[in-house]
């Protein structure tokens, strides 16, 4: 009997999300280049698998205000990101949409390509969030 309702309860967990590991919590900080603050940037979050996991989870974005700023969003509009390593990125292109759907205009990329295409930025989102997840990015 006892077999039964576990079979019945525990793929209803699943969907209902009773063994959820998505933790949010919030997460802001400063996007500089070369020093100075990288207004209108897309900062993305996308959690790291752990070993022996098969998914990380979902992430989280914002864009830079003018002094490089950022407070992130979860893909499921939650304030912040999941707790746990995360593979960053920083892009300033930005590309209009044409009248056929088609993105027309792209802006020329300032930020060096090991800071989004080929990231290799890792962030470690504390278990109490932080507002101090700066990222110091360098042309050279």
């Amino acid at each position: 009997m006892i077999a039964v309702r576990l079979l019945l309860v525990v793929p209803l967990c699943f969907v209902l999300g009773c063994f959820s590991t998505d933790n949010i919590v919030p997460v802001s900080g400063q996007v500089t280049l070369d020093g100075e603050p990288l207004t209108g940037a897309i900062v993305g979050f996308e959690p790291i698998a752990q070993e022996g996991e098969l998914e990380a989870g979902y992430g989280s974005y914002a864009k830079t205000d003018d002094n490089g700023r950022y407070s992130l969003r979860s893909l499921k509009n939650e304030e912040g990101a999941m707790i746990g390593q995360h593979r960053v990125s920083v892009s300033t292109v930005v590309g209009k949409v044409g009248p056929n759907g088609e993105t027309v205009g792209l802006t020329r990329e300032r930020v060096p390509s090991r800071y989004n295409n080929d990231t290799q930025l890792i962030v470690e989102v504390p278990q109490g969030g932080t507002d101090t997840a700066n990222l110091e990015l360098k042309t050279r």
